[in-house]
Parts: structure tokens; sequence; C-alpha cells
């Protein structure tokens, strides 16, 4: 019943409610709520704009990181795939090669024997990533040439160290008070 009283109520005073007309303070409050609105969708959106433009450049330096820099691990677990022999081989020749810089450590060196290092290292280099990508028939000849380049390198700091040695004697024999590493 009360829906037929405010129907009632309705149509009986339908011309006033045609003509009233809201005032301009309340199409000014609608004003300020709707850019209030507009203005949180404009920040969000540029929010939304640099945390996409963050995440893109974080995941494009993670991609040029990774291509740059690599898995070192990735090419000794190649060359023990390819023959545990050279692997165990190449270790052996890392180690007579720290053991001579360590000896030469107490000279000093000439410019021209480490162009010649620098230059192995940068062959040895390029083997390393041939050998990335070598076809299975290839892989170890090229691991070959790697332990050959390492067989020159020690050759090189024996032969800089047999001459350094002949020149200055006194270099020869560590003093009794300093101990040598094995």
């Amino acid at each position: 019943m009360q829906r037929d009283h405010l129907e009632q109520f309705i149509l009986s005073n339908r011309e006033s409610f045609d003509e009233a007309t809201p005032g301009l303070q309340v199409w000014g409050e609608i004003n300020q709520a709707l850019d209030r609105r507009q203005s949180r969708r404009l920040a969000l959106w540029q929010v939304s704009r640099a945390a996409a433009a963050v995440v893109i450049l974080l995941a494009c330096g993670a991609l040029i990181g990774v291509y740059l820099f690599g898995n070192p691990e990735h090419q000794v677990a190649s060359l023990e795939r390819i023959a545990p022999e050279y692997a165990e081989a190449e270790q052996y020749y890392k180690q007579q090669i720290h053991q001579k810089y360590q000896q030469l450590a107490a000279y000093q060196r000439d410019d021209i024997v480490e162009k010649d290092l620098a230059r192995l290292d940068e062959v040895m280099e390029e083997l390393r990533q041939e050998l990335l990508v070598a076809p299975k028939g290839k892989e170890e000849e090229i691991v070959e040439d790697l332990i050959q380049s390492y067989q020159a390198k020690v050759a090189i700091l024996e032969r800089v160290l047999g001459r350094l040695q002949e020149t200055n004697p006194e270099f020869n024999k560590p003093a009794e008070d300093e101990e040598t590493s094995i």
C-alpha cells in the first residue's frame, strides 16, 4: 500500500519535479568529484606505465647480462663432457701457470713477455668460445689446440724464468726463513 501512496504522490506532483533544476553549487560539486576521479585514474595510469617500464628495463638488463657473461661452469662442464682426461690436463696446466706466475712475481716483468702471454690468453678464450659452438667431430681437435696453448704458455714462462734466474742468481733460492707453497 505504501507503494500506491508514493506513486500517487509522484503522479500528482509531476509538474513540480520536472520544473526543478539543481543549483550551480550542486553542479560544481559534481564537477569536482569527476575531476578527482579522473586525476586518480590518470595517476594510477602513470604509475603503472612507470612500473612496466622499470620491469622491461630490468628484464633487458638481465638478458644482456646472461648473454655477455654467460655461465662459466658451462664451459668447464662441456670440456669434461667431451673428454675427462682433457679437463684434468687443463687443470694441471692452469696449476703450472699459476706457480710460474708466483715465481715470476719476484722479478721485474718484461712488457714483451706480458703481451705474448696476453695474446695466448686471447687465443685460448677464442678456442673456448669455438668449443661451445663446435660440431661434434671438431670438439676434440679444439680441445687439443687448447691444451697445446697451455703447453706453450708454460714453456714461455719456464724460458723466461730460466733466463731471469741465470741473470739474477740471488733470486734463485728462497731465504731460509721464507716458506714456499706447494
